[in-house]
């Protein structure tokens, strides 16, 4: 196969691919952003921070898109290219289909290590980074603004009625505050003027009022009123400042791990489950020294065989129990441990097999592409998305029976490869066989009922 042969090849996979990787990506951004967007119009954040968010959550978002967009490309490539008879003209001057899959192939095989380089360095550092700013952003207050006229609720406790503010958004006018604040009976404080403004913490707000009156029941004593006249009057009320504040976490979940951290989480919790099952041993050789003593002289019994045969079968029972019981606890920590590390395995399995299935996508959409023909974009969309769900199918459910001990974490993983993979291959040799391995057909008993003879004109 010529060179040119080759550049041609790949140059028909190039637009398909960006065409799908945008239009996959679009699907998954628009998804995420309507799961987000109370969170982030409700906390008034600045739009550089929006933009981190995106930013960071991009990065899973890039490593479901580009496999993917790989088998559109191949689907929406091969489907032209047999739709426009180019792959009948190569074969007649000698290039089988198998040539012109094998660059294809090479190019998803560079693509599958640098998506496994990336699910390794940066994904999960983008995943922790981005769920400790999602964690500071539901923590952060959320956003308010003076609007004459308009009642601020936005602090516990409080209900504020500000009638006009000046330019400076620090003076105000025609102030009423009602304080609910760790009270029974709501107090009133009216003022004709003041400033309102954070201290230095920016979290404790500060309202200096002038010229005004406080309205109160005594809670002692409901029937009774007061009415105090201030000159000044200061109101504190803390928590109320809506800046982010940005927190940093050592802790890691698994998909914030990288390989080698997450390893090193298996080496120990091996140690643990190791040193778990010598205690349950140690437990076991205590068991059946207690049950196979007879004398003081045993060096694990605990039981003083001189005293009367009810109170010594009595300790003797008590003692088993709590070995029992110890040996019990023991197993939950195992069975505990056993699903932690099964869970490490599966990420760890996760981060190359996702990328390997832009070669199984390839062995795949190849044949299916020659399939779809005339299909064009549509059809390899759609082809795409069906063997796409499949696929993670796949992989969610071989992620939870493989958390719950069913079966094996590579097995979890790499069944949908596999089994695509294969898929892939037999409808390659099939295609390079130039076989018939789909066959439709209307069965004759309904072509009967059709209003022309379609029988009697198959049979002549």
């Amino acid at each position: 196969m010529t060179k040119i042969a080759t550049r041609y090849i790949i140059s028909e996979h190039v637009g398909p691919f960006f065409f799908g990787f945008v239009v996959i990506n679009f699907v998954l951004i628009m998804d995420f952003i309507l799961k987000i967007l109370n969170l982030i119009l409700s906390r008034g954040l600045p739009a550089l921070v929006i933009l981190e968010v995106f930013v960071l959550n991009l990065a899973w978002m890039l490593a479901l898109s580009v496999p993917m967009s790989v088998l559109v490309a191949v689907l929406m490539a091969f489907g032209r290219l047999s739709a426009d008879m180019e792959i009948t003209a190569f074969k007649a001057n000698g290039v089988p289909f198998h040539r012109l899959l094998f660059p294809v192939l090479i190019v998803a095989a560079i693509i599958a290590g640098g998506m496994m380089l990336f699910n390794d360095k940066v994904l999960p550092e983008s995943n922790h980074r981005a769920r400790v700013l999602m964690s500071d952003i539901t923590r952060k207050k959320p956003a308010w603004n003076i609007e004459p006229g308009v009642f601020i609720d936005a602090f516990p406790g409080y209900n504020i009625l500000i009638q006009k503010v000046h330019e400076d958004q620090i003076h105000i006018e025609g102030v009423t505050i009602y304080d609910k604040k760790d009270r029974q009976t709501p107090r009133t404080i009216v003022a004709k003027r003041g400033t309102i403004g954070f201290l230095d913490d920016r979290s404790t707000l500060k309202i200096d009022l002038e010229d005004g009156e406080i309205h109160e029941r005594d809670e002692k004593e409901p029937d009774k009123y007061r009415r105090l006249k201030f000159k000044n009057q200061s109101l504190y009320i803390e928590n109320a400042g809506n800046e982010l504040v940005r927190s940093d976490s050592k802790f890691r979940g698994d998909r914030e791990k990288s390989v080698s951290m997450m390893k090193q989480d298996q080496k120990e919790l091996t140690e643990k489950i190791y040193n778990a099952y010598e205690s349950i041993k140690a437990k076991m050789e205590r068991a059946f020294a207690l049950i196979e003593g007879t004398s003081e002289k045993e060096p694990f019994s605990d039981i003083d065989y001189r005293l009367d045969a009810s109170t010594a079968l009595n300790k003797f029972r008590n003692q088993v129990k709590k070995i029992s019981k110890q040996i019990g606890y023991e197993e939950q920590n195992i069975d505990s441990w056993e699903r932690q590390y099964n869970a490490l395995a599966v990420e760890i399995h996760k981060k190359f097999a996702i990328p390997v299935a832009c070669i199984v996508f390839v062995l795949l959409g190849g044949p299916l592409g020659v399939m779809a023909r005339k299909g064009g974009m549509g059809t390899g969309l759609g082809l795409s998305l069906l063997f796409f769900i499949l696929y993670w199918a796949f992989l969610i459910g071989g992620e939870e029976l493989a958390d719950r001990k069913l079966i094996s974490p590579f097995v979890a993983m790499w069944s949908a490869n596999i089994i695509l993979g294969l898929t892939g291959i037999y409808l390659l040799i099939k295609t390079v066989k130039e076989s018939v391995f789909i066959r439709f057909s209307v069965p004759k008993i309904f072509m009967k009922r059709l209003p022309f003879n379609v029988v009697d004109k198959e049979q002549n």
